[in-house]
């Protein structure tokens, strides 16, 4: 299950390593997704699987180079050893029987968790490049969610 996040209580730099776990969180679970459609034998969806967790590698490595360049001596409060729960639905999961339909649904969920994530964290935020950076994540948030339902329309 998700953490209820406060972000009053946390440091700026601790918002963009919870940001950059998200997109871990997602990176591995489109590869887990991915991983399930390649053994099902339906290639089209792994394919589409595979680009969304490039997209969600890039996005990490976006907020990686942020962190590093502006909080590089902020000593980490946040260890990635929790399941956040940020961008990843874990009150479901993804099992080796899931449907296209299924998998499409939770990835669905996890664009708009994720979506709500950045929305909150930047009503917290007072550093331009990471308010700036937020709002661009939001809106890649917003267009995962439109390629994931032309993806779903295009299998169904």
């Amino acid at each position: 299950m998700a953490i209820d996040m406060d972000f009053s209580k946390i440091q700026p730099h601790d918002v963009l390593d919870l940001a950059i776990f998200a997109e871990e969180e997602a990176h591995e679970q489109y590869e887990h997704f991915a991983a399930i459609m390649e053994s099902h034998g339906n290639r089209d969806v792994a394919r589409f699987f595979e680009k969304m967790a490039y997209r969600e590698k890039l996005h990490r490595e976006q907020l990686a180079e942020r962190r590093k360049a502006l909080y590089a001596d902020a000593v980490a409060n946040l260890a990635n050893r929790a399941v956040w729960g940020i961008e990843a639905p874990y009150e479901e999961k993804a099992t080796a029987a899931m449907t296209p339909a299924a998998a499409f649904t939770l990835a669905l969920a996890a664009e708009k968790k994720a979506e709500r994530y950045y929305a909150a964290a930047l009503q917290h935020l007072t550093h331009p490049e990471v308010t700036s950076l937020f709002e661009t994540l939001r809106q890649s948030e917003i267009e995962h969610q439109r390629m994931l339902q032309l993806e779903m329309a295009k299998q169904a």
